[in-house]
């Protein structure tokens, strides 16, 4: 997907709505169905946490720029520059908190709240992790619309519960913060080996050898000969048959992942295509495959 410079270079807004949306309460929860947009970029109060459900969109913050897909988690002071744009070819949902820090204090057991240190951040969640934190924040999502009673003290847990998941899974994931190059990690020796193992911690994102040539400054012509030497089949298929082992863990180990949801988390675009493939290497259907005595 192809960004607009001349639009992000513009200088960004103020979002207003999110000054009136904290308003009432330190913490907000939007459950968003985005399509393609040509808004600039904005600033605001606070934290926000980006969590992707479905589809894919690229993030600017500042001067970063992420592809996030399901499974992947951004968090980012409002006051840096941002803005997500959608592939106009998919439908991208997400759940999007909004947290007023220095309000929210007040409220917690300890003054210091957890992720209001982290100054820009993407986090690529591991399956049972994210199904947690998807869940929790449709749970706290509910409760702020609902708003029974004691609804502020179950979202004030929930945050709690949300930021020790966080920092855990920040704690464990190689891929958190900028990191260094791959490119860089790319250089030395067994390079096909240590695009296995970036293949193997990317199953979500584009992957195409072009991608990844250009990623790893490579020649695409000495990548797909070295490769098909090194590993006896072609890169396409060996990206493929990463994916479809990968789904088949999550059919049996996280029985509550829908198949779209296990589809996108592998990198398919859609459960259709995941179906299909996995049907044509396996004999089965995914549901088939899970299902199987």
């Amino acid at each position: 997907m192809e960004l607009n410079r001349s639009l992000i270079n513009e200088p960004p807004d103020w979002n207003d709505a999110v000054t009136r949306w904290l308003k009432e309460f330190p913490v907000y929860l939007r459950h968003d169905y985005l399509s393609t947009h040509n808004h600039k970029l904005h600033v605001q109060t606070g934290i926000e946490l980006n969590l992707t459900l479905e589809g894919q969109g690229t993030y600017v913050v500042d001067k970063h720029i992420w592809r996030q897909s399901p499974g992947q988690l951004l968090i980012f002071p409002g006051k840096l520059p941002h803005q997500v744009y959608i592939d106009p070819s998919r439908m991208y949902t997400r759940m999007v908190v909004l947290i007023d820090a220095s309000r929210l204090s007040s409220l917690l057991p300890d003054a210091d709240f957890w992720l209001s240190d982290i100054p820009c951040c993407q986090v690529k969640l591991q399956p049972d992790t994210y199904l947690s934190i998807k869940q929790l924040l449709f749970v706290m999502h509910k409760e702020m619309q609902e708003r029974k009673v004691g609804w502020q003290q179950m979202i004030v847990a929930g945050l709690m519960t949300l930021a020790v998941t966080i920092r855990r899974s920040m704690d464990l994931s190689p891929d958190s913060e900028s990191g260094s190059s791959p490119a860089r990690r790319m250089h030395g020796e067994d390079p096909i080996g240590r695009l296995c193992e970036y293949i193997a911690m990317h199953l979500s994102e584009d992957l195409s050898l072009k991608q990844m040539a250009g990623l790893f400054q490579l020649s695409p012509d000495h990548l797909i000969r070295t490769f098909k030497r090194e590993k006896g089949m072609t890169y396409h298929k060996y990206v493929l048959q990463q994916r479809i082992y990968e789904s088949k863990r999550l059919l049996f180990q996280h029985p509550d992942m829908t198949l779209t949801d296990i589809a996108y988390q592998v990198g398919f675009a859609s459960s259709s295509q995941f179906s299909k493939t996995f049907k044509s290497m396996n004999g089965l259907t995914p549901s088939e495959f899970r299902h199987q005595p």
